[in-house]
């Protein structure tokens, strides 16, 4: 008899929060890993749109004074940023 050597392809999942393509098995451990509420890392990059949402929460937190601080150091950055793309 003849032997078959080969090796069990996993079956393959699209993760519903980033699009990445992961095995079935590690899926959950990859939405723990990289999609956790808090505690991201530089191994699990925040998507735009999370950022977005966790500026608004830190916001909503902040007091009326902190607030008018965040809105004057966010135009003084934006300021920064329009003028090094100026420059290049």
């Amino acid at each position: 008899m003849g032997r078959r050597v080969g090796a069990l392809q996993m079956a393959t999942v699209t993760c519903d929060i980033c699009g990445g393509i992961f095995s079935q098995r590690y899926l959950p451990s990859h939405k723990r890993l990289a999609h956790s509420k808090r505690g991201y890392s530089a191994s699990a990059p925040m998507i735009e749109k999370e950022a977005i949402q966790e500026i608004a929460s830190l916001y909503g937190n902040l007091s009326n004074k902190g607030r008018r601080r965040v809105v004057r150091l966010l135009a003084a950055k934006d300021k920064d940023l329009e003028k090094g793309q100026k420059i290049q």
